[in-house]
């Protein structure tokens, strides 16, 4: 269960963080001989907990990641002295899980094995509630907002539609929770900055797709700085005034930028990318703050990181292609 002193879970967590992969081990594990001695490697660094024989032979590099995550994530909810806050960073999980479940029984079929311990919500509690379409156990936001998914299940199933709402309902959840606690720290600033590159980024998306307004503003994501209302204006905006258009608020500069680089190269990417590294940085700059949750946010979501560039790493050895390996949390 989660505990009461920082001291002790930032303790536990240095430890942990000490078998994390580096840039130096990654690379070694890429220049392998074949998929099975790189396989070899990484098991070696203890990567993936205690797995068989069996589940080894098959070479399911996804599932030893998926294994990793999960118990780093058991981990990180046993030891917090904030599991309201930690919980937040685990919402994403939650937010796979039930767009997989309501999609899986909105078409008649059984969920993929994509589904994930480790989320915020216990699993077997989302099955229940997604078989019998009674989210009484879920919060407020949640619950209003599958409600009202479920009572437009009859017009049919609008996945990207879907998919918005319940993105939508992590960020107002997210927002009412900090609010309640009067947060201001480091986890305030963390999504705030992504609700606000995510909703520049619709933008981009809108406008390469020729959206409507109203479609750009489902997919808007509260917490952020820049009122809606500059985003919706940014769908008539000039494309070589739409960084100076977002220049709002603490992270207008970099968003602005980052808008800018796009309109220039072309590449949407680079929207995504910018925003990883500010999210990084967000969470380097409480790396070493030992009375926050800032290293055992910054472990929690090092270990995700590190689980991108190894399907990125395993991915390239199985195609036989070149990559470029994600940046870490180091």
């Amino acid at each position: 269960m989660p505990q009461a002193s920082y001291e002790y879970a930032v303790g536990r967590i240095s430890q942990l963080s000490t078998k994390m992969l580096d840039a130096a081990k990654l690379r070694r594990i890429y220049e392998a001989g074949s998929f099975q001695e790189a396989l070899a490697l990484l098991l070696e660094t203890g990567y993936g907990g205690n797995l068989s024989p069996e589940q080894l032979a098959t070479e399911e590099i996804d599932y030893v990641i998926r294994e990793q995550l999960q118990i780093s994530r058991r981990i990180v909810w046993e030891v917090t002295p904030a599991p309201e806050l930690t919980s937040l960073f685990l919402l994403e999980v939650d937010g796979h899980n039930l767009k997989t479940l309501l999609k899986a029984r909105l078409l008649g079929v059984e969920a993929p094995d994509v589904l994930i311990d480790g989320g915020s919500f216990p699993l077997e509690q989302l099955k229940e509630c997604v078989a019998t379409s009674n989210y009484e156990p879920l919060p407020k936001v949640y619950r209003d907002t599958l409600n009202r998914i479920e009572a437009e299940v009859s017009r049919g199933v609008d996945p990207l539609k879907l998919s918005a709402e319940i993105d939508g309902a992590m960020f107002r959840h997210i927002k009412n929770v900090l609010d309640d606690k009067h947060d201001h720290s480091f986890v305030r600033d963390y999504f705030s900055l992504q609700a606000d590159f995510q909703n520049a980024r619709s933008v981009v998306r809108a406008r390469l797709l020729n959206w409507d307004v109203d479609k750009l503003r489902l997919m808007l994501l509260e917490g952020g700085e820049i009122d809606f209302n500059v985003f919706l204006e940014g769908m008539d905006t000039p494309m070589e005034q739409l960084g100076a258009k977002f220049n709002r608020g603490k992270n207008g500069k970099l968003i602005s930028q980052s808008v800018e680089e796009y309109v220039t190269t072309g590449d949407a990417s680079v929207l995504k990318r910018k925003m990883e590294t500010a999210l990084m940085h967000v969470l380097r700059s409480v790396k070493w703050d030992m009375f926050s949750l800032g290293p055992i946010i910054g472990y929690l979501l090092g270990r995700e990181a590190e689980a991108k560039a190894l399907r990125v790493i395993f991915g390239a050895k199985r195609g036989g292609f070149d990559y470029e390996l994600p940046e870490l949390y180091a």
